[in-house]
């Protein structure tokens, strides 16, 4: 056995040795271009976190920005709805006015037409009865008639006035 301890042994101390050499290697070829890796790494994770932090806080900022701003377009907005609902209404009580001083003037000029037709009736009217007066005086004078005789003739002067009414209408 204790051959085999001793041949074992020396598989053992080279083994180790040629362990701690590649470990030595390691170390000093290949840990600082890793750490380096992982530093430039590490280094760009946290510029790339302060650059959305800051992105973010642009974000947020325009977006207030953008909320003041629409706050304001919707009370300019509200205030030009009123403006305009305002001069709709003026608008609409301007049109009723003038349309009530057109409807008042047609009817003044409707009643002064009628009103002159009324008049120029009157006076066709009393030219009439002064033309069947003097008819009924002239037969009463030419005819010097008793009382049946010129209810007679005045009932037939009143007949020809009323025909001549219907033939002007």
């Amino acid at each position: 056995m204790n051959e085999f301890l001793t041949s074992n042994l020396a598989s053992f101390i080279w083994s180790l040795s040629i362990f701690v050499v590649f470990i030595l290697i390691v170390l000093k070829l290949g840990v600082k271009h890793v750490l380096a890796a992982v530093d430039a790494r590490e280094s760009k994770i946290a510029r790339e976190l302060k650059e959305s932090e800051d992105a973010y806080a642009k974000a947020k900022q325009v977006k207030e920005e953008l909320d003041r701003l629409m706050k304001g377009a919707e009370a300019k907005i509200s205030g030009m709805i009123k403006e305009a609902t305002r001069d709709g209404e003026a608008i609409r009580i301007k049109a009723v006015e003038t349309a009530r001083e057109e409807i008042d003037a047609v009817r003044n000029r409707s009643l002064r037409e009628i009103e002159a037709a009324r008049h120029a009736a009157i006076v066709q009217l009393k030219q009439a009865v002064a033309e069947v007066a003097v008819q009924v005086a002239e037969k009463i004078v030419r005819e010097k008639l008793d009382a049946s005789k010129q209810e007679q003739v005045v009932g037939s002067a009143l007949d020809a006035y009323e025909a001549r009414l219907v033939k002007a209408n």
